[in-house]
């Protein structure tokens, strides 16, 4: 079974390097910044680069899957949606203003989840989100994901944990679709 992925805030691509060192394949990226763009248009240049959340939907996901990997794809193929979300509303290093920062897209994240049908997700964001009003985001980004029928598991890893020079903590969200999670899309009926 091949892996595609799906990235979402994806910056410069280090979700998307990771992806292709595991084999797999960049098939939409979601990146607002045009300058981002134009390096992950130079390193995946057969992905689709799309340039805001807010208007990424599950059709347009599975259309350009469907371009790239033809009628029937969804039967021998797994989607994996990863994404740091933006950690400005949580960081220490900023206001801290939580859901009331515009940049609070956490929800936008899940609808895209919502739509797609992804077999895995993986969410990233930065220890503040553990501590931002007791832990609210954290535990509801958790909560997310297991509503939509995904086993969700958090970790906090920090840099140096990956042979970096600094501490530099980060929560992971890895999440693992239950088997019964979108039955009919998961045994190749492409919509």
């Amino acid at each position: 079974m091949r892996t595609v992925v799906v990235s979402l805030f994806a910056g410069m691509g280090g979700f998307d390097l990771a992806a292709r060192m595991m084999g797999w394949k960049s098939i939409v990226i979601c990146e607002i910044d045009s300058d981002c763009q134009v390096v992950l248009r130079h390193h995946f240049p057969g992905a689709y680069i799309h340039g805001d959340i807010k208007t990424l939907t599950g059709k347009i996901i599975h259309e350009e899957i469907e371009k790239r990997l033809g009628k029937g794809w969804r039967k021998s193929t797994r989607i994996v949606i990863c994404g740091g979300f933006p950690c400005q509303p949580y960081s220490a290093a900023g206001k801290r203003l939580g859901k009331e920062d515009a940049r609070h897209l956490w929800p936008e994240m899940l609808r895209v989840v919502q739509e797609c049908c992804p077999d895995a997700v993986v969410g990233e964001n930065v220890s503040g989100i553990v501590s931002w009003n007791a832990g609210l985001v954290f535990e509801e980004v958790q909560a997310d994901l297991e509503a939509q029928g995904f086993d969700v598991q958090a970790v906090m890893v920090p840099a140096c944990g990956v042979g970096a020079p600094h501490r530099r903590d980060r929560v992971w969200f890895v999440a693992n679709a239950n088997p019964e999670r979108c039955g009919e899309t998961r045994q190749g009926n492409d919509e």
